[in-house]
């Protein structure tokens, strides 16, 4: 298996910075999860390592050696897409033994990790059966069942889920977790989706605009998240961000309160902190998010039980959080220490 390590690593395209200097070691078996919005840089930064874009400044490290520049079948790595690259001419078989062969790998050795991982996989039906005949998540596990049966150090996800429905992106992370743990593969894994970081990562990069603005457990990332705009990428729904002028005397100015949904409750107008009419309620079952507006416009959204009755629509009402749950960020997005 591997350790990797990314040494203030850069990425400028012409006289563009897109990748600001990251900096992580990896451990071995760890599984990463580079999460952020569209055009953040997270997939470059997957691509650096895999060798797929030149590193403009720094140093990627697999067990301890730098691989800058070295060609990605030299990495020791195996990558798995969103489109999944499956060979269309070729069988299931076909396409998950196609590296070994051109690894000259001995047939009985080829048989052997290819029907393992099949297994692994439940895929064994399909070894004859071409790409077209399978579904979206039977095809993803032939693109996984590829990279496995070459034994890498290091398994790279760019999106590999976001081609299939709700129902099935729950079970196939659910599946992508439970083999990397079985594997013991140090893996890094690219999502536009904070739910599957979330839920995947032992540990998270948070990507915004090329800079890593949060590393951490998602648990930790999630309660403690550093800046605005880690608060309000991670969680769902986002955090609600309120001036200070009315609601903290002495905060700078420019800054802002940040209060999550499920710590917002609706009360008594005349005994709240803030008044607000309610917009609309969404009923899900379990829970209800109720969408606010105050009166200088600023839009919010509590969170509460579903068992509790929904607000009438344009109903004044109190809001109410406690002072525990604030977090305080400055003008430049930073968190701030409460006063």
């Amino acid at each position: 298996m591997a350790t990797v390590t990314l040494d203030s690593l850069k990425k400028t395209f012409g006289k563009t910075d897109v990748i600001h200097g990251i900096d992580i070691d990896i451990a071995d078996g760890e599984f990463i999860v580079i999460v952020g919005p569209s055009g953040c840089g997270k997939s470059t930064l997957l691509r650096m390592v895999a060798g797929l874009e030149t590193v403009t400044s720094g140093e990627v490290r697999i067990n301890g050696a730098r691989v800058n520049d070295k060609e990605p079948m030299d990495r020791d790595i195996a990558m798995v897409f969103q489109n999944y690259a499956l060979y269309p001419h070729m069988s299931v078989y076909e396409n998950m033994a196609y590296g070994l062969k051109i690894a000259k790998t001995p047939r009985a050795e080829i048989e052997a990790r290819v029907t393992q991982a099949a297994r692994m996989l439940q895929i064994e039906p399909y070894l004859a059966r071409k790409p077209r005949e399978l579904s979206g998540g039977q095809r993803q596990r032939v693109a996984m069942g590829r990279a496995i049966v070459r034994k890498p150090a290091v398994f790279l996800f760019d999106e590999p889920l976001s081609n299939l429905d709700a129902k099935l992106r729950v079970q196939m992370r659910l599946e992508i977790r439970q083999l990397q743990r079985q594997l013991g593969v140090t893996a890094l894994y690219v999502t536009h989706d904070q739910v599957e970081a979330m839920t995947l990562a032992d540990r998270m990069i948070v990507m915004n605009g090329g800079v890593a603005d949060q590393i951490g457990a998602p648990l930790e990332v999630y309660r403690n998240p550093r800046t605005a705009f880690v608060a309000g990428f991670i969680g769902s729904p986002p955090t609600n961000f309120l001036p200070t002028a009315r609601l903290m005397p002495g905060a700078p100015q420019g800054s802002q309160l940040g209060v999550r949904p499920e710590h917002v409750s609706l009360a008594d107008a005349g005994t709240a902190r803030l008044t607000a009419r309610v917009q609309y309620a969404e009923p899900l079952g379990a829970e209800t998010l109720v969408h606010l507006r105050l009166g200088d416009g600023t839009a919010m959204t509590a969170r509460q039980d579903g068992a509790i009755p929904l607000p009438e629509e344009g109903a004044e009402t109190g809001v109410n959080w406690a002072q525990a749950d604030e977090m305080l960020f400055g003008p430049d997005g930073r968190r701030l220490d409460l006063p």
